[in-house]
C-alpha cells in the first residue's frame, strides 16, 4: 500500500497555487494502484469505464485513473479547489475514525492560522445561519448532511466517505452575539494537510450559503 503523505510546512497563503498543486496532486495518484485506492478510500473503481466514482455532498464524481481528470457524473466540470481536494483526499493516508472532534486550531499548525480561518470560514458561516440556527440544518440537508444534537443548531457533512466535518451554530441572545465553529474528526491530521482543511472549510461555508440564498 503506497499513498502519499500531504503534511510538510503549513502555508499561510491561501488558495495556494491551483495549477502547480493540481498537476502535482494528478501526478500523485497515477504512482498508486486504483485497487488500493477503491478499498481504503471507500469509493468504487469502475473498470469498464476507467473512472473510481466517489459520493460527495449529494452528488457523485468521476476521477479518471491514471489521468486524474475530474468532473461531476453528469460531465460538468468542478471547482479547481475541489478537485485538488478529492485527489488529495484519494493519495493521501488512510485513517480509522475516533469519534472525537477538534477545532481547527488543533490541527498542526492551526493556531498560527486560527484567525484567518475564523474570518474566512467560521465568520461567514456565522453571518449566515447566527440569526436563523434552523436554516443551517435545511441547507445541511441540500448537501446530504445529518443534525446532530450540538449548539442551537449543527450539521455533519460528508464531503469525503471517511472524512466528516460538524459545522456548529449558537443563536445570540441580548447578551451574547451568535457563534459558531467547525469541527473535524480527531484522525483528520492523519488524512489531509491543515491546508486542505482551511480550504475545504471554507468551501463547505460557501456551498451552506448557496444553498440558503445568501
Amino acid at each position: 500500500m503506497r499513498f502519499i503523505t500531504q503534511k510538510g510546512v503549513f502555508s499561510m497563503a491561501l488558495p495556494y497555487n491551483l495549477d502547480v498543486t493540481l498537476a502535482r496532486a494528478k501526478v500523485d495518484l497515477a504512482k498508486i494502484r486504483v485497487e488500493e485506492i477503491a478499498k481504503y478510500k471507500k469509493v468504487s473503481w469502475e473498470v469498464e469505464k476507467g473512472f473510481l466514482s466517489l459520493p460527495s455532498l449529494n452528488e457523485i464524481y468521476h476521477i479518471t485513473h491514471p489521468a486524474g481528470d475530474v468532473s461531476t457524473a453528469n460531465g460538468e466540470p468542478v471547482d479547481p479547489r475541489f478537485q485538488v481536494l478529492i485527489l488529495h483526499y484519494l493519495t493521501g493516508p488512510g485513517a480509522a475514525l475516533r469519534g472525537q472532534w477538534i477545532s481547527f486550531k488543533e490541527l498542526p499548525g492551526g493556531l498560527i492560522y486560527q484567525q484567518p480561518f475564523y474570518g474566512r470560514a467560521v465568520l461567514p458561516l456565522i453571518r449566515t445561519f447566527g440569526s436563523q440556527p434552523a436554516s443551517l440544518l435545511r441547507a445541511g440537508e441540500g448537501l446530504g448532511g445529518r443534525p446532530v444534537d450540538q449548539g442551537d443548531a449543527a450539521v455533519e457533512l460528508n464531503p469525503f466517505p471517511c472524512l466528516p466535518v460538524r459545522l456548529v451554530i449558537w443563536a445570540g441572545d441580548e447578551e451574547f452575539p451568535p457563534g459558531g465553529t467547525i469541527l473535524f474528526d480527531a484522525s483528520a491530521p492523519e488524512m489531509l494537510a491543515t491546508e486542505d482543511f482551511a480550504v475545504l472549510a471554507e468551501y463547505l461555508v460557501k456551498r451552506l450559503k448557496n444553498l440558503a440564498g445568501r
